[in-house]
């Protein structure tokens, strides 16, 4: 499966460039509600960090995951694998 998520810093900090505070901005005021929406809901925002891709791909029951060597100055892609 391959999943697309922002690509940013590995954490957030203060000094934080325009376009990762933009993808703050988008989790908190729609992403976030609507990933809170439903039964069980995980309530996960967009910019998700590597380690929160691994959970959910532990989660669902694959067995790797990989950052795709795709370029891409605005997307992450994650290679999961059964």
């Amino acid at each position: 499966m391959l999943v697309a998520d922002e690509r940013t810093a590995d954490r957030f900090t203060l000094d934080a460039g325009d376009v990762e505070r933009l993808y703050y901005g988008f989790s908190v005021l729609h992403c976030l509600p609507v990933g809170m929406v439903g039964e069980n809901a995980a309530g996960t925002g967009t910019v998700m960090r590597e380690d929160t891709v691994r959970g959910y791909a532990e989660q669902a029951g694959f067995a790797d995951y990989e950052v795709a060597p795709i370029e891409n100055d605005f997307w992450r892609f994650y290679l999961l694998t059964p």
